[in-house]
């Protein structure tokens, strides 16, 4: 979509105005660079009819297929044994498998309770949102709809059922096991095979950064914030920017996930925040012990139960493109439905359940209305803390006040930590870390209900972790325990993370950047305050090979003066004199930054993001007192590190990849034939691509750097640097669909405008004028 198009949308909008009423909403929509919509409407309704108009305009093709997705019909359009995958969990399964446990997760008790748990704003919204789709779907005749889509039938009006579907999709984690759920059959004939084939890996790979400076670290003594979401670049994940509007009510500008109403992570006029995900226990698995006679029956407290037979049905278009109706069986428990899985098996005497504390949240809209309207860090912790609707994340916000708010106020199971010792087992299983595995045939091991508690049995807000400082804070997805180096947070349930162990490398890098703040400029201002944190940000340091290069310079000169292995010298002195010379840095000119990335991954735990656990690769192992000082330096006296760079460089090799290349040559993505090299690796700034033999790092991309912002405040309100790295737009010939991209090759942040008059000068072409007739 070009700007002139919006021009022509403008003039087709302002022709629909006539005969409106009082009672009808308006929504105006401006266009500034790179396609983000400013919507301003007097209420609710309209802001939902603006954005999901404007939504539509941006990315018709991807937020079609999400509302596919979260109807179950998948299979209906595009077949049943069609692919579509996880980028969280690195899997793919068929689209009948989405469908069936879509129809079971998100049913229409599901849809009844999100709705009942509205406040009158968000229901509103949510109405608004799916009639401004519609709006632009009658709007815009077939021919004039992107290519990807144009004349697919799954491309249709949506229901506020629809927006309310994406928004349960969002806070549950039983989506993750949507495999786990489809194959859960009773041991016997017709029982499934169990799917080793498709096992996803653990999910280390979602994460993020985040760090705010309070008074004490910047030099005008405001807040400070940076944004830094390791997020996914596809559908259903990815962000897309917008600034939403209420005058007097809810003014707020940032990214939401596709097919949401609101903004998830942004700022208002005098607060910011963004998010990390979480160290905590989403969800339990019951161990269930069955009754001997009949494994569809589980135990008690001595008492046998049955289990309880749910089936759901969906259509499936067939090859000669018929339609036809197909059925498939789930068992469900009082904890939650059957699971099963190589690791999880449903055996004649043993089976797990699901118990997913958010299948039923209908919070979330609320939560995300009170984030916006809130207009301090304390504030912001009232409204998470009053309604603890948020899922997965941790929370960091600074404010125009100079305070800043860590918070880990997302909504868990509440088990206490007696009762997570004394139920817990220790299983392995690909999804680890979003659900602990409690014994199910004790009543005792249930969750815990707390009067305190906004939802029955989750845990409440007193007894979980949060900090408001002057200070910092400073999260890059370790535990809650040391978001501040001067106030450790401890005691709290092991359901929520670890304490006292190792942080991950990027946490500990987000401290030094917080200590360089210590040693601000006293005369610098906001502006130079951010460009210090972007310069951070992308300076790309690699901060393991900080810890441990040297060692392993030293280990590899001696080892060659000692072999005798003229092979074996060579190879090493091939790596290692690419190694000396390197930058130690992930920039597109940096040499041997892609051998030293495969060298990272070699001696990594295998489902840990780095190697800050590998206990024996350190010289100087871990010190609960100097967490940001230990681990560090080489172990030597094992051959194990020179072992892991050698296999590094036969990766390489074996994919075609010269140990000495230039890393933008080896590591990039093509838009529209064009490659964009990028800067960024497993490091601080993340760029998390695949190794493709011949070719190098490209896509498909895991999570990565998505939406960035960088927010500071003067007299007047916030000064915001933003980057929408995968771009707005997923639309090939539409100017947003790589521009962002670009920029972020070039390290170039936009400045994006938040007041009216800073808008309008801005404008790329004439507002849009919508009336909403509401029936």
């Amino acid at each position: 979509m070009k700007p002139n198009y919006l021009a022509a949308v403008a003039v087709i909008a302002l022709a629909c105005t006539a005969g409106s009423h009082a009672s009808d909403s308006r929504a105006t929509i401006t266009f500034t660079e790179h396609g983000i919509p400013h919507v301003r409407s007097s209420d609710f309704a309209g802001l939902g009819y603006g954005y999901g108009y404007a939504a539509a305009s941006l990315d018709l093709c991807a937020l079609s297929e999400v509302f596919l997705d979260v109807r179950g019909e998948r299979a209906r359009y595009l077949g049943a044994s069609a692919q579509n995958g996880s980028a969280l969990l690195k899997r793919t399964s068929e689209n009948v498998v989405n469908d069936f446990t879509t129809r079971l997760l998100i049913d229409d008790e599901a849809v009844a309770a999100q709705r009942a748990g509205l406040t009158p704003q968000a229901r509103d919204l949510i109405q608004g949102y799916a009639d401004g789709f519609n709006r632009y779907l009658h709007d815009t005749p077939d021919e004039k709809r992107p290519p990807a889509c144009r004349g697919a039938a799954w491309v249709q009006p949506i229901t506020s059922d629809d927006v309310l579907r994406r928004v349960a999709s969002a806070v549950f984690v039983s989506g993750m096991f949507d495999v786990e759920l489809y194959d859960a059959h009773p041991p016997g004939a017709g029982a499934v095979a169990m799917r080793d084939a498709v096992a996803p890996i653990e999910p280390t790979d979602a994460g993020s950064n985040a760090l705010a400076l309070g008074s004490a670290h910047t030099s005008h003594g405001r807040g400070l914030l940076l944004g830094n979401p390791h997020w996914f670049w596809g559908v259903p994940n990815r962000f897309m920017q917008a600034h939403l509007t209420v005058p007097g009510v809810y003014d707020v500008s940032g990214a939401s996930v596709l097919g949401m109403p609101l903004i998830n992570i942004g700022y208002n006029k005098s607060m910011a925040w963004t998010h990390t995900v979480a160290t905590d226990y989403r969800a339990t698995i019951y161990e269930l012990l069955l009754d001997p006679a009949d494994p569809t029956r589980y135990i008690v407290d001595g008492k046998p139960r049955p289990m309880l037979r749910r089936e759901i049905s969906i259509d499936v278009r067939q090859p000669d493109g018929s339609v036809a109706r197909s059925k498939h069986l789930f068992w469900l428990t009082e904890y939650g439905p059957v699971i099963q899985s190589a690791k999880l098996p449903w055996t004649t005497t043993k089976a797990y359940a699901l118990a997913d504390g958010n299948a039923r949240d209908t919070r979330y809209l609320r939560q995300l209305i009170g984030m916006g309207e809130a207009g301090s860090v304390r504030e912001l912790k009232r409204t998470l803390a009053q309604t603890m609707g948020l899922v997965w994340v941790n929370t960091i916000a600074a404010d125009a006040g100079g305070e800043v708010l860590y918070a880990d106020y997302n909504a868990i199971p509440n088990v206490p930590k007696q009762v997570f010792d004394a139920c817990t087992t220790r299983i392995s299983f690909p999804q680890a870390t979003l659900a602990n595995v409690m014994d199910g045939s004790r009543s005792a091991c249930r969750w815990r209900d707390d009067r305190r508690s906004n939802s029955g049995n989750t845990m409440p807000p007193d007894e979980k972790p949060a900090l408001i400082t002057r200070d910092y804070v400073e999260n890059s997805n370790a535990s809650y325990w040391l978001v501040n180096e001067k106030t450790p947070l401890e005691g709290y349930s092991p359901m929520i993370g670890r304490e006292r162990s190792p942080l991950n490398l990027r946490t500990r890098f987000g401290h030094l950047i917080a200590k360089d703040f210590g040693r601000s400029q006293p005369d610098s201002s906001e502006e130079e305050d951010m460009q210090r944190m972007e310069n951070a940000l992308f300076s790309n340091r690699d901060y393991f090979a900080e810890l441990v290069l040297d060692d392993l310079l030293k280990e590899c000169n001696d080892t060659m003066q000692r072999t005798d292995d003229e092979q074996y010298r060579s190879s090493l002195s091939a790596s290692c004199s690419v190694l000396a010379r390197w930058d130690r840095k992930d920039n597109v000119d940096s040499r041997g930054a892609a051998l030293f990335r495969e060298f990272a991954r070699e001696v990594k735990p295998a489902g840990e993001e780095d190697a800050s656990n590998a206990a024996a690769l350190w010289s100087v192992p871990f010190e609960p007192g100097k967490p940001l000082d230990t681990p560090r330096g080489l172990n030597t006296a094992t051959s194990a590190p020179l072992e892991a760079l050698q296999r590094a460089a036969e990766r390489l090799g074996k994919a075609g990849v010269p140990l000495d290349a230039p890393l933008g040559d080896v590591q990039f993505i093509e838009r529209n034939g064009k490659r964009i090299a990028l800067h960024g690796g497993l490091i601080f700034n993340r760029i998390s691509l695949t190794l493709t033999p011949n070719i190098g790092y490209t896509e498909p991309m895991g999570s990565a750097d998505s939406y960035m912002q960088v927010v500071s405040f003067d007299n007047r309100g916030p000064k915001a640097d933003t980057l929408l790295v995968n771009s707005q737009s997923g639309d090939t010939a539409s100017p947003w669909y790589a521009d962002q991209a670009a920029l972020y090759a070039r390290k170039t942040w936009v400045h994006v405008p938040f007041f009216p008059k800073d808008i309008e000068r801005q404008a790329i072409a004439p507002s849009i004028d919508l009336v909403y007739v509401r029936q």
